[in-house]
């Protein structure tokens, strides 16, 4: 017995502490009251572990601090939001998107041998400057004058879109030809991420292997190009279940995508030089926000429509009877509670569990530990380590995408939403200990109930026993306590909980 409270110190204290803070939370409230602020802080704490997680699988295995965290998370929700009610945004953007990494995945495997005939670090330097400049004329070129805000000129209550398809959309034929210019700009792109070294394998496998990605890219490009207007009618004929499912499905890909290609063109340079990271996530966070509302304008758009399970406009008794009801809320202890925010829960918890299960009992979960331990010996086995960084570094960045879609019917869709959250999970991450997926759970808890309990002292007041008035502070104190229990858990333990020290 005491072998294992010796072992298992760390978590039962924090076990206690979080104890205390809910024990803390009923103090002095009724009932409902209480339920209520815990119910809201485990919702909080679910939206930020969505961001924390990936922040933490992401440090752990390769040690980067990434602050374009929460672009990824403003992306997704913008993502979502087209997915659901303008889907011809999508329509008329993902070739692009197609054509370009067909062009990158072929120019991947013909870089190499270009690669080896610059012998000199100033030639090397000289010529990815180079393709990367021809790359970003190509692409500029290719979507000069593209009428990206019109297609995007929609209203929250027209679905559909506020200007017509048929005027919002270009012809097929240019489209055609902005398509191939994508293709063209991806071709220096891909020669510039290049590997830099030849590799054990069968080289003609290897280069048809890429002719059938490119030309699957390619097709499918054009496939979407030829199906834009009956796949818009399809996807806007769909119930808001499915489409809320497609936005899900949309949003985390696209967050996905986002986050590989961020580590293969500014991480992956850079590995060993941490200040530089840094500073081009810093500048990505910025330059990040700012193209998010070229795109989808500066204005803030309402909360996302949920699903028509958590949209009656009833109020279920209970959580059995919420499964044939499907009300808007359902009744705790007397007080009406969101069935929506239920849900958000039942999302963390998942994910919670899903990336557990795949870190503890997956090949790629203990390459992944394996990576995070010794990296040198990982690839000394034989593991490309490279393409492990930017699978983890795609899986965290999908996990913030995935909060971003999940948080928009929630708190709305705007610019700003990720500053807002990110800042939140870092701080999460910090408590519970950098590199550590069990310390970033339970740091999104303590911040959760932290703030939830913040925000009602603020709107309703304290009694204390030796005060005849209540005591009300200001929103800056809410939103000031998750600054305080990071200073106090790093007082304690400078490590966070779950934190190893150097």
């Amino acid at each position: 017995m005491t072998g294992f409270l010796r072992n298992n110190r760390t978590i039962l204290l924090t076990l206690v502490f979080l104890l205390g803070m809910i024990a803390f939370t009923f103090q002095g409230l009724e009932p409902k009251v209480g339920m209520s602020i815990l119910l809201s802080g485990i919702t909080l704490a679910a939206l930020f572990f969505l961001i924390a997680s990936g922040l933490s699988l992401i440090f752990g295995l390769m040690d980067v601090l990434n602050f374009a965290h929460g672009v990824i998370f403003v992306l997704g929700a913008f993502v979502g939001l087209s997915t659901l009610m303008n889907p011809r945004l999508l329509f008329n953007t993902l070739p692009f998107f197609l054509s370009a990494a067909g062009g990158v995945a072929i120019a991947r495997h013909l870089g190499t041998p270009l690669w080896q005939r610059v012998n000199t670090e100033r030639g090397r330097k000289i010529l990815w400057w180079s393709l990367l400049v021809l790359a970003f004329a190509l692409l500029a070129f290719g979507l000069r004058r593209f009428p990206i805000r019109t297609l995007n000129a929609f209203s929250i209550t027209t679905v559909g879109g506020a200007v017509p398809t048929a005027l919002a959309q270009e012809p097929l034929g240019l489209m055609i030809q902005r398509v191939a210019f994508l293709f063209l700009a991806g071709l220096p792109f891909g020669l510039a991420v290049a590997p830099r070294e030849l590799r054990q394998e069968n080289r003609r496998a290897a280069l048809w292997k890429s002719i059938a990605i490119t030309l699957g890219l390619l097709v499918s490009a054009f496939a979407i190009l030829l199906l834009r207007d009956p796949g818009e009618q399809f996807i806007l004929g769909l119930s808001v279940d499915w489409r809320f499912l497609l936005a899900l499905t949309a949003g985390t890909l696209a967050g996905m995508l986002a986050g590989a290609g961020i580590e293969i063109v500014l991480i992956r340079p850079f590995y060993g030089n941490p200040v530089t990271q840094l500073v081009l996530t810093l500048g990505l966070m910025i330059a990040g926000t700012d193209l998010i509302e070229a795109v989808w304008g500066e204005e803030s758009h309402p909360p996302m429509e949920p699903p028509s399970w958590f949209n009656g406009a009833c109020r279920s008794d209970s959580l059995i009877a919420w499964f044939s009801e499907h009300c808007r809320s359902i009744d705790v202890l007397g007080r009406a509670f969101p069935t929506y925010r239920l849900f958000i829960i039942f999302v963390g918890i998942a994910i919670f569990i899903g990336v557990g299960i795949l870190l503890k009992r997956t090949r790629l979960g203990m390459i992944i530990r394996a990576g995070v331990q010794d990296s040198e010996m990982v690839q000394a086995l034989g593991i490309n380590v490279r393409q492990v960084f930017t699978l983890v570094f795609a899986l965290g960045s999908g996990l913030a995408a995935l909060g971003g879609v999940i948080a928009a019917p929630f708190l709305g869709v705007f610019s700003g939403m990720g500053q807002i959250f990110i800042l939140q999970a870092f701080i999460a991450v910090v408590i519970g200990g950098m590199g550590s997926y069990t310390g970033a759970a339970i740091g999104t808890l303590i911040l959760g109930l932290a703030r939830a309990y913040g925000d009602h002292f603020v709107a309703a007041g304290i009694d204390l026993p030796f005060l005849a008035n209540t005591i009300k502070g200001s929103p800056a104190i809410a939103r000031a306590s998750t600054v305080l229990i990071m200073a106090i858990v790093l007082l304690v333990r400078p490590a966070g909980i779950f934190g190893k020290k150097e």
